[in-house]
């Protein structure tokens, strides 16, 4: 694996051009599994993905790719230097360490859609941007970044294509 690391706004001033920082919060998850999944067979370009959990899925080993790594506790100084965070945990652990993570400097996207109201916050779907012919643009800073519900997604696009053939 290469040892740069893409300069983002959580490298703090360090100069990482070509890999990323992440954690997965709510390691122990379905959802954070597929998460991982999907970062390992899109080639994601990492250089550390950091599992969490809280203290029931404490020292669980997870398969990360080729790799075996723990699941570790969520602490804030786990999300420092860490460019991206994945919350794929339930509603009261999201609540409990999304603003640690933020305050590290960490882009938050929020797959438990529990912060879709909070200040800055933004709901997005790519696949309905596009469909609308909006170039996405991808900051996911200041605010959180919430994935919408895929039933939201579902009907968004068949509206969108039910106006086109109108």
């Amino acid at each position: 694996m290469s040892e740069s690391v893409k300069s983002t706004p959580a490298s703090h001033g360090v100069a990482r051009p070509n890999l990323y920082r992440a954690a997965i919060v709510g390691a122990a998850s379905l959802k954070a599994k597929e998460v991982a999944e999907m970062l390992n067979e899109r080639n994601f370009p990492a250089i550390d993905i950091r599992l969490l959990d809280d203290d029931e899925a404490l020292g669980q080993l997870e398969a990360m790719g080729d790799e075996i790594s723990f699941i570790q506790s969520v602490r804030a100084e786990q999300f420092e230097h860490v460019d991206f965070t994945f919350f794929a945990s339930g509603e009261e652990s999201t609540r409990k360490s999304w603003k640690r993570a933020r305050d590290a400097g960490s882009a938050i996207i929020d797959l438990s859609a529990v912060l879709e109201n909070e200040p800055g916050a933004s709901v997005r779907s790519l696949w309905v941007e596009r469909e609308r012919g909006q170039i996405p643009r991808l900051e996911l800073q200041p605010g959180p970044c919430i994935t919408a519900h895929p039933v939201a997604v579902t009907l968004a696009m068949l509206l969108l294509r039910a106006q086109k053939s109108v």
